[in-house]
């Protein structure tokens, strides 16, 4: 919480660290203490992003670190205009960034206000990188917490310190905040009420309550006796315990009020229902001069309310604007020199992100052509085996449709005295046995025709009782007999043969 520690009586007023002044009247200039954290705090640093960051500042030179920790007034300005909403807000912040161009005054210190209108940081701690990231990444990260902090009017985007709605509201227990916060010297100047001031206020409440005039004559002369145009021992009815504590400087104008706690909060009391509303608006009476004097010391009260409502008020929007200024300036400072580490390094952290993103792509798109080749060598493998067995079975087709052809050649000569067609003596003789054992082994059983593989008899002709998908019923002995012929059966592992059914009598 800002102080209010000095009182400023002049204009070359030796103003120090992170001190501003505050007007309250034309006549009272206060010296504002802001908070003051230090810059050697290093509690909530984390060491390892502090030791990236000092790795990283170290990648600078000493001129290029000078020239990124450097902002101009316009780029505070535009990143003013971009955070916050209130118009009060951002007249207040220009006009102390002004202010602090002309006096250059140390209120933001460590940061600092060239004559020329540029925002850096004071040297002793330009070059200490743990001094930099306490400023950046520990202090300087309560910008966007300042701001949320800040209540905004509902009816538009103002603060409440900037809005009418603040002026208006009273809280009777407000009073004791500032009070709290001044020192013994701003406590003493604030109780020291100017005669022309409270007479002002005196005529706005006589004219509030309509006072008749013996009445209204009453109070102004109780009034007259306070700031001693009168000689209170002359007049009659007046009560010297009511001004008890007052006095007067009848040459500089001033009516000194005791600066102590109990005796504002009397005076404030006795203001309450004219502070609170519930006075009502009707005529009122002062028959004698000691009601007369209670009258002038309510109106004091009432004043004495007002002027520290004033400085309060005063306080707190100084306090926010200041708040505003540091913290916007060092934001804008961090980001000033963000950009510049990113071009020290060659590549921003956005083309990074996009490079790796790129990365997992050209990664993914790789395992999908391994699926998609992987998935086409499986079809071309299964291709080539699909023809091949049908090239295989075309060939063992061809084979048995040559012996059916012989077959149905042969079957019905009931005399064949041919030198192909060599007849066996008896049905079950080895000779023929062991000729058409050959004969099947001149084809190997993968190619033969299913029904090759399977009819191993003579399909019904011969005596044998093995199944056939075409055999008939089995025959007698006298049945036909399947030879060998000679020298056209080749048995050296081609497939060229030629079966023969002999029909015997």
């Amino acid at each position: 919480m800002a102080r209010l520690v000095a009182v400023c009586r002049s204009d070359d007023y030796p103003f120090e660290r992170r001190q501003i002044p505050l007007v309250v009247d034309d006549n009272l200039t206060m010296v504002i203490q802001l908070n003051d954290t230090c810059m050697g705090c290093h509690g909530n640093m984390k060491p390892k992003e502090m030791d990236h960051f000092v790795q990283r500042f170290h990648a600078l030179t000493s001129d290029e670190v000078a020239i990124a920790l450097m902002v101009t007034n316009k780029e505070i300005m535009s990143m003013l205009s971009q955070m916050v909403p209130c118009v009060g807000c951002r007249r207040s912040v220009e006009k102390l960034f002004i202010q602090l161009v002309e006096t250059g005054h140390p209120a933001l210190e460590p940061l600092v206000v060239t004559p020329s209108g540029i925002l850096s940081i004071k040297h002793e701690y330009l070059f200490d990188p743990k001094a930099i990231y306490a400023l950046f990444y520990v202090h300087g990260s309560r910008l966007n917490m300042v701001m949320d902090s800040i209540p905004k009017s509902k009816k538009n985007k103002r603060c409440n310190l900037h809005s009418l709605d603040s002026h208006k509201s009273k809280c009777l227990g407000g009073w004791i905040d500032i009070w709290d916060v001044l020192s013994s010297e701003c406590r003493d100047e604030v109780v020291l009420i100017e005669c022309d001031a409270l007479k002002d206020t005196l005529e706005n409440y006589l004219r509030k309550h309509r006072f008749c005039s013996e009445c209204k004559s009453k109070v102004l002369r109780a009034y007259n006796i306070l700031v001693g145009d009168l000689d209170r021992t002359t007049e009659k009815g007046y009560c010297p315990a009511l001004y008890e504590g007052l006095k007067c400087c009848t040459e500089e104008g001033h009516v000194h009020v005791p600066s102590e706690t109990d005796f504002i909060a009397h005076l404030i009391s006795r203001a309450e229902p004219e502070l609170s509303g519930r006075s009502v608006r009707r005529e009122r009476h002062a028959k004698t001069l000691d009601i007369a004097q209670e009258e002038v010391l309510t109106c004091l009260g009432i004043h004495l309310y007002e002027r520290l409502s004033k400085i309060w008020q005063k306080l707190r929007a100084e306090e926010q604007t200041w708040q505003i200024l540091f913290y916007l300036g060092v934001d804008t400072l961090r980001k000033n020199f963000e950009v510049a580490l990113e071009k020290k390094q060659g590549i921003s952290n956005l083309e990074l992100m996009c490079q790796e993103l790129l990365n997992e792509e050209m990664v993914k798109e790789q395992k999908r052509e391994q699926k998609r080749q992987k998935k086409k060598r499986k079809k071309n493998v299964k291709a080539a085996n699909d023809e091949e067995e049908i090239k295989d079975g075309s060939d063992s087709e061809m084979h048995s449709s040559a012996c059916e052809c012989l077959l149905q050649t042969n079957k019905n000569k009931e005399n064949c005295k041919t030198a192909v067609c060599a007849s066996c003596d008896e049905e079950h003789s080895p000779v023929r046995t062991g000729v058409m054992d050959s004969c099947r082994k001149c084809v190997p059983p993968a190619k033969r025709s299913p029904k090759e593989r399977w009819c191993r008899s003579d399909c019904g002709y011969s005596s044998g009782h093995e199944g056939c998908e075409t055999c008939s019923n089995p025959s007698s002995n006298d049945g036909s007999e399947i030879a060998c012929i000679e020298g056209v059966c080749n048995h050296d592992g081609k497939y060229a043969y030629v079966c023969v059914v002999v029909f015997l009598h």
